[in-house]
């Protein structure tokens, strides 16, 4: 089976020293073990009731979830947005981003709405046009680690580039915490990070009270014949971890780095899932669905899901893309909604 690309837009604080601790609090130890213990091991389950949300202090050092640290000499007010985790931090702390290229995720009805009027930054991901970022005059522009390096000598003088690479939803809340700090938004940070607990705690309730934590999903991903899992170690397939039954293993063909894992369709037939959510990436309205390009295949269609119609496509933007906090509330949203049904 061909293998898919890294997963990002067309994906992803330890050491703050305003939320260090709660940082801990919520990894643990294990940023003790090695990668492959950590794909070995279990996730652990948190109590998101139990974690209250602080506003973090104002600054203009941080230290990001991958060790960089990032200074600058103001706070920023115009940010341009080259990774989707960029709009949905900006959203959360009610920042209206100077430029995107993400204006999908922006058009979401979780988001600003499709009549939103951020101007998009042409340009292919990694390869967005510098000479638009400019025109935009931004001081300070988010991009992805391993895809965006390559402008850094275009912006070099001219505007900071911080390169943010979340692997995980706890990352996630630490890049909100970090652009937080940065921007002197703690309040809105402390809400919306105490809302992505509350959306966690009541749905890690709803699903143990309605006898849904058992339930076994499945979230594959995938264009032109080719598809992954999104494996326990990725941000979605983690937080569905703490919800259900979320029993599909890192491999070394994707997990914590990849977002996903490869596996056959004989082996998500021996898995028996009972519900499949499918993330089709398009790239022309003549694109075949996942649900279209697999609808013929016979062992596809053995699987238990499948025959019961438990198949679900869902929107890219959040599910797919934007791995901030607001996203993967409507994860969590969709995903019980789904459950439920």
């Amino acid at each position: 089976m061909p293998r898919l690309p890294r997963k990002h837009p067309h994906t992803t604080i330890a050491a703050l020293a305003a939320a260090g601790v709660l940082l801990l609090s919520l990894t643990g130890c294990a940023s003790g073990a090695s990668d492959d213990e950590a794909d070995a091991a279990p996730r652990d389950t948190v109590d998101a009731a139990a974690h209250e949300a602080v506003a973090v202090e104002s600054g203009l050092t941080i230290t990001d979830p991958r060790g960089e640290q990032v200074e600058l000499d103001s706070p920023p007010e115009r940010i341009v947005c080259l990774v989707a985790l960029c709009d949905d931090i900006l959203t959360e702390l009610e920042i209206t981003p100077t430029a995107t290229s993400n204006p999908d995720l922006l058009a979401h009805e979780g988001f600003l709405g499709p009549d939103h009027d951020v101007p998009v930054i042409p340009g292919g991901f990694g390869g967005e046009d510098v000479e638009e970022i400019l025109r935009h005059e931004p001081d300070l522009v988010i991009g992805l680690a391993g895809s965006h390096e390559g402008l850094a000598p275009s912006l070099d003088g001219t505007a900071p580039l911080w390169l943010t690479d979340s692997r995980s939803w706890e990352d996630s809340v630490a890049y909100l915490r970090a652009v937080a700090t940065l921007t002197g938004r703690g309040a809105e940070q402390q809400r919306a990070e105490q809302a992505f607990y509350d959306d966690l705690a009541t749905a890690q309730a709803d699903a143990e009270a309605e006898g849904l934590d058992s339930l076994k999903p499945l979230v594959l991903y995938g264009s032109d014949g080719a598809f992954q899992v999104d494996s326990r170690g990725s941000i979605v397939g983690g937080l569905l971890d703490q919800v259900v039954d979320y029993d599909w293993e890192d491999r070394s063909t994707g997990g914590h780095q990849a977002g996903g894992s490869d596996y056959s369709i004989e082996e998500i037939l021996a898995g028996d899932p009972d519900i499949i959510f499918l993330e089709s990436f398009t790239f022309s309205p003549g694109d075949s669905t996942l649900t279209e390009q697999l609808a013929d295949d016979p062992v596809w269609q053995r699987i238990s899901a499948v025959e019961q119609g438990r198949v679900h496509e869902v929107d890219l933007a959040p599910w797919a893309t934007g791995r901030g906090t607001r996203s993967l509330g409507i994860v969590l949203d969709d995903t019980m909604r789904y459950l439920r049904g």
